[in-house]
């Protein structure tokens, strides 16, 4: 099978998506006569067996979002079909965690030509920039305009991104932390030693996190598979929003969303600058899922640790803050197949 350079470098992109604990349990194949059409695998591989499905889902909604951005970029309209082969009788939940199951096909409409515009070429561009980053975000807070589009950039997706109040993020991370501790020595490696991708530091021990972490909570209206996969679309354009609007500039557009707000005119001062994140720096973000994990272990609906008010199923936590970018380079056209880029 020959791979059209075009098409190398969509599958590429799907590479690049985030996943829970770093892992990629997904796997595109081209297909239709004319391979004018990519199918998405939940593809976890044994060594991922014991993964929760909705952890698998989410990665792979994830990666799904970079696939139609792609398409979009190459001047192509996507036509995408969510969960193909879910029928009354499918072990899609069941299954997702162990198995290799088709999540989405999506097919390339040679026929309907779009130029990609402005915004998609920059989030695009972001998709080489985006980072997670597990230590510490030493630096100026994540503005509020900047957490406002990138809650405006999952609401596009149809998943709920809110910034949650010190209070609410204090207490998530003590009971993420909890969580953590017991999920580590629940589900040891294969060496029987504890899990310390699962593990998190306490809250008192500020060394991992900072001192005044930023936290974000991720929510669907529903909890199916379809709304996993919705949410990792949502996350994925919403960090990919922050990263674009973060980049690295002396000037322009992004340098508004590096500055820190001042409000009231006791705060102003006619010498003093505002507080800017220096250049290198974008919004990086890290996964809290620990204790949302152990709700779903212990066959219990997912709940907030606080009073919410609203109907809604909790997906995911984020911490996000400012990290050094670094470019990750496009794929050449003329690779004959996607490079392996997994871990």
């Amino acid at each position: 099978m020959a791979w059209h350079p075009d098409m190398a470098r969509i599958i590429e992109a799907v590479q690049s998506a985030p996943s829970v604990f770093s892992r990629r349990p997904w796997d595109v194949q081209l297909a239709g006569e004319a391979h004018d059409r990519v199918d998405l695998y939940a593809d976890p591989g044994q060594d991922l067996g014991t993964l929760l499905p909705r952890e698998v889902a989410i990665s792979c909604g994830a990666a799904l979002y970079n696939l139609r951005l792609a398409i979009k970029v190459a001047g192509r309209t996507p036509s995408v079909w969510l969960l193909p082969g879910l029928d009354g009788e499918s072990p899609l939940v069941d299954h997702l965690g162990a198995e290799r199951v088709l999540v989405a096909s999506v097919e390339v409409m040679p026929g309907r030509t779009e130029p990609p515009t402005a915004g998609v070429q920059e989030l695009y561009e972001a998709m080489w920039l985006r980072a997670t980053d597990r230590n510490p975000y030493a630096l100026l807070p994540v503005p509020l305009p900047l957490l406002v589009e990138m809650e405006d950039a999952a609401a596009e997706e149809h998943g709920w991104l809110r910034t949650l109040h010190p209070r609410e993020a204090k207490r998530m991370l003590r009971e993420a932390a909890r969580a953590g501790d017991w999920l580590a020595s629940a589900a040891p490696d294969d060496d029987g030693q504890a899990d310390p991708a699962r593990a998190i530091e306490a809250p008192g021990q500020t060394a991992r996190f900072g001192r005044h972490p930023q936290l974000m909570a991720l929510s669907t209206d529903d909890d199916r598979p379809l709304d996993w996969l919705r949410a990792g679309q949502a996350l994925q354009r919403a960090l990919l929003t922050g990263t674009r609007y973060s980049m690295s500039a002396a000037s322009g557009r992004s340098d508004r969303y590096r500055v820190s707000l001042r409000y009231g005119v006791s705060d102003w001062h006619p010498l003093r600058r505002p507080r800017s994140v220096p250049s290198g720096y974008g919004v990086a973000a890290s996964f809290l899922p620990q204790s949302l994990e152990v709700a779903d272990l212990g066959h219990r609906p997912r709940r907030w640790p606080w009073n919410w008010y609203y109907n809604e199923v909790p997906q995911m936590v984020l911490r996000v803050g400012f990290a050094p970018v670094e470019r990750v380079p496009a794929p050449r056209l003329d690779t004959e197949s996607p490079r392996d880029r997994s871990g």
